[in-house]
């Protein structure tokens, strides 16, 4: 009952009411030095509210954009390619490369082995991204997941370095489409004024499929082995490559037939 009648004498008497922050004064802000912290103190919190607006602004524009179904299908896609790149090659391909059972390699070798990874990248982005204008970006993609699919199903049976540095230069490859074919599909189907955000919005969809992709990935290699883990990455990025390819092989068929 006590509880209550403050509620209500709070919600409803003038004395009781809360001053807002701005208004309020205390004897100690009297002095100089008060009102300097008391400025200060407030300008902070205006800057937070500001901040505070500024992300509520940022989602608010990505609602629009999300009502278009090809935008918000190939966020969802490259959501989950993070998801399996995070978790595969983040998180386990290290600890393959150097399990003692295995192929037991050096610190050396793994960074010869990254090293040679982002060789494949450095040379084949140009040329990649040439083939991708050629094809069309969803082409592109299809092939670029494909490939890292096949490269992580593979990689588990490979017993000599030379089959593991093939299988990863197809790997290296995919990931070299896959890092410009999402975002010329996506700043392909908005304008001009939305084309920042809109990669925003697909970026943020990597940073929240890396942060899912490496903790359960990890959790899986605990629960079960590293092999089960990287061939579940490997399950869950063809899954949605499939998804992705039907939708978008039935919105060309509904176009074809508006034709």
């Amino acid at each position: 009952l006590y509880l209550v009648l403050t509620a209500v004498n709070k919600m409803v008497l003038t004395e009781t009411k809360m001053i807002p922050e701005k208004e309020r004064v205390f004897p100690w802000h009297q002095s100089q030095a008060g009102r300097k912290r008391r400025r200060k103190l407030l300008s902070g919190k205006e800057k937070d509210e500001g901040m505070f607006n500024s992300i509520q602004v940022a989602v608010s524009q990505w609602q629009p954009l999300l009502a278009n179904d090809k935008v918000r299908n190939v966020v969802t896609m490259n959501g989950f390619y993070w998801v399996a790149l995070s978790g595969a090659q983040m998180t386990l391909l290290p600890l393959i490369l150097t399990d003692p059972n295995g192929l037991a390699m050096s610190p050396t070798g793994v960074g010869e082995i990254y090293m040679g990874m982002s060789l494949v990248q450095v040379f084949g982005n140009p040329t990649m991204a040439k083939y991708i204008d050629k094809i069309g970006k969803v082409p592109g993609i299809v092939t670029g997941c494909s490939l890292l699919s096949a490269s992580m199903f593979t990689l588990p049976f490979c017993t000599e370095i030379e089959q593991v540095a093939a299988t990863l230069g197809f790997w290296a490859l995919g990931s070299t489409m896959l890092s410009t074919a999402p975002t010329a599909y996506i700043s392909d189907h908005v304008r001009d004024d939305q084309r920042a955000q809109a990669i925003a919005l697909l970026r943020t969809a990597g940073d929240i499929g890396l942060l899912v992709g490496a903790s359960s990935t990890g959790a899986v290699a605990d629960m079960f082995d590293m092999d089960v883990a990287v061939h579940s990455s490997a399950s869950l990025l063809l899954l949605a490559t499939s998804w992705f390819t039907a939708r978008r092989w039935f919105d060309w068929q509904q176009s074809k037939r508006l034709q």
